[in-house]
């Protein structure tokens, strides 16, 4: 395929909205698609290859939630049980409503229980602090940072509002992927992953923590902050080292290790049939929190909803945002996405069996510019696959495992 290098270098530089180097890709189930090229400037000294290293942040969404269904699969994860089974300290769990005079957290008993489902959709009464005050103003209390060194430091055990009763962003993978740990004999989700979902797709340059890479580290991609009109190079807030492999956003790796990992997902190599199916069905109790775009502001409304228009409805699946009818000349329905807060964004299109992803490392998320290349790029894919007469590998999500071709 191709797409047009005029005009992503308009794009990348238009006056007012530059954009630094990007790198996309895309990739068919069958084969007849193979695409991963880099876009930018060799005068800026950042790193001009696909082989660059990003840090993909909350595309590590998938990935982990790969590693809860193959739990799942054998037995040894529910999705709809409990989570204080696996998960001690959510027994009883309780909601944080504010603040008496003398600034004490008060809280109140939640009615139920939480699951995995709802921690693998959003909707388990978590959120992160950016995404609801009071968590934030708790936060601020007592003195927090935003990113701390493990999960349960970064995410006291309390929740802001009844599981199951709206949607919310939240650091649900981040505590799932303690469950996939704690059901493995505590084995390290990075060290799970390329056990079950890397080594099988012959992926090699991923990790968690980059001082266990150096050769990574030296191919790292600069990270770069709008300021205005200009971009400035900056430093990534992500903690360097780490010390929990944090299923919610830790995750460095390449655009040629996620196109493997996108292409043996749609091959049907990580997950049973039915288990695919089911990750491309609408979950939520209530789509209250997700049905209304126009509530977001700009950065927040593309990282969630990305190329999908404010008309098509959407849901989430178990991995990603489902939209509900097709993007008009792009991905099919019920297609999943995500995105990473350095604008990292990822489709996997299920029944037409192609998957896309752009990477880049600028903040702040949801970058106008970015969702509109991202946008030009998506429809590129569909017209090169268009051209391909490309078989249809799945119906009506009905998805079958075959070996690679």
């Amino acid at each position: 395929m191709q797409i047009s290098e005029h005009l992503v270098q308009t794009l990348r530089h238009t006056e007012g909205q530059p954009l630094p180097r990007v790198t996309l890709g895309a990739v068919s189930r069958d084969g007849s698609l193979h695409f991963a090229k880099h876009f930018g400037d060799p005068s800026s000294g950042d790193n001009a290859e696909t082989n660059a290293v990003h840090w993909i942040a909350s595309c590590t969404k998938l990935v982990t939630t790969i590693a809860v269904l193959q739990c799942v699969e054998r037995g040894q994860l529910k999705l709809d049980e409990d989570i204080s089974s696996i998960l001690p300290e959510w027994k009883d769990p309780k909601i944080l409503t504010g603040f008496d005079e003398k600034n004490e957290a008060q809280f109140r008993p939640a009615k139920s229980f939480i699951t995995l489902r709802q921690l693998l959709t959003h909707s388990s009464g978590l959120a992160y602090p950016f995404m609801h005050p009071l968590f934030a103003k708790y936060n601020e209390i007592k003195k927090a940072p935003l990113i701390r060194q493990t999960v349960r430091a970064a995410f006291p055990a309390f929740l802001l509002f009844e599981p199951g009763d709206q949607w919310l962003y939240g650091p649900g993978l981040e505590w799932a992927g303690l469950m996939v740990e704690a059901v493995n004999g505590g084995m390290k989700l990075g060290e799970y992953m390329q056990k079950h979902i890397f080594d099988p797709l012959f992926i090699t340059d991923v990790t968690f923590h980059l001082e266990q890479r150096e050769d990574m580290r030296a191919r790292k991609a600069k990270f770069w902050t709008r300021v205005g009109p200009e971009l400035q190079e900056t430093e990534s807030f992500w903690p360097d080292p780490v010390e929990d492999d944090i299923g919610g956003g830790g995750i460095y790796t390449t655009v040629t290790e996620l196109l493997r990992l996108y292409r043996g997902f749609l091959q049907g190599k990580l997950l049973e049939p039915e288990t695919m199916a089911e990750m491309v069905k609408p979950q939520l109790e209530t789509r209250k929190g997700l049905e209304n775009p126009e509530v977001f502001d700009v950065g927040d409304r593309n990282a969630t909803y990305n190329t999908i228009p404010s008309d098509v409805p959407v849901d989430f699946g178990l991995g990603g945002l489902l939209n509900l009818a097709p993007v008009p000349g792009g991905r099919a329905s019920h297609s999943l996405t995500w995105s990473g807060y350095p604008n990292c964004y990822w489709w996997v299109d299920v029944a037409n069996g192609v998957a896309g992803v752009y990477l880049s490392q600028l903040a702040p998320t949801g970058d106008p510019k970015a969702v509109e290349l991202l946008a030009e790029f998506e429809k590129s894919v569909y017209a090169a696959v268009s051209k391909s007469s490309t078989i249809l590998y799945c119906s009506k999500h009905k998805c079958r495992r075959h070996a690679d071709t």
